[in-house]
């Protein structure tokens, strides 16, 4: 059986961005008139929907445009400080060895994206590419699935929140929700991802399953 082509997210997924953001939202607290946020903050907020983190944030949809045009210009200054999570580079190097296919797509640009991989020597995937929002991610989805000429049947998203799984499943897209990322596990689980994994390793030894099918 071929092995399924895997369609990564990167915040979260790949990259350990967490406490970058929230850096970068307590940045731009005082500008966008929003709460400042504490790490038992961050815990709370890692149960939560992102309408109901919004409504906690107290961030008007209006804001939410020029919020992320300022966070995303912090978050390229701030690059350098960022780092995979732990063995994401062991998974990315097995699964190319396996002949697994991977590309990244990213609500964050194209040009961060880039920049990462690169400080991080990160060569293994198909192809990168950012997206222009975060609200309507399915959309996104489903044109890069169409401009990439890619087999929805073979496809599996990877990703970190209960919007990726929503997202995948309106694309026809099976998912493996990552436990390391944003959301909880509990708060995964309840939204009936495929897979549910809590390590990169777990990702390898599902691509192997497959391969032994």
């Amino acid at each position: 059986m071929s092995l399924p082509f895997l369609l990564f997210d990167f915040d979260g997924t790949i990259a350990d961005s967490i406490h970058l953001a929230l850096r970068i939202a307590n940045n731009l607290a005082p500008a966008f008139n929003i709460r400042k946020l504490s790490d038992d903050d961050v815990v709370k907020l890692r149960s939560m929907s992102i309408p109901q983190a919004m409504k906690y944030l107290r961030i008007p949809f209006y804001k939410i445009p020029r919020l992320i045009s300022a966070a995303l210009v912090d978050y390229r200054h701030l690059l350098h400080e960022l780092e995979p999570f732990p063995g994401i580079r062991d998974m990315l190097d097995q699964l190319k060895d396996m002949g697994c296919e991977m590309a990244l797509l990213s609500s964050n640009s194209t040009e961060n994206v880039k920049h990462f991989l690169e400080q991080h020597q990160l060569d293994q995937f198909n192809w990168v590419e950012g997206t222009s929002g975060i609200l309507k991610k399915h959309k996104s989805i489903n044109r890069k699935i169409k401009k990439h000429a890619l087999n929805r049947e073979r496809l599996i998203y990877v990703g970190d929140e209960i919007r990726d799984i929503a997202s995948a499943h309106k694309c026809g897209l099976r998912i493996i929700s990552v436990s390391w990322g944003f959301h909880t596990t509990d708060l995964l689980a309840g939204k009936d991802p495929d897979y549910l994994v809590d390590s990169p390793g777990q990702i390898v030894e599902l691509m192997r399953s497959f391969q032994d099918s």
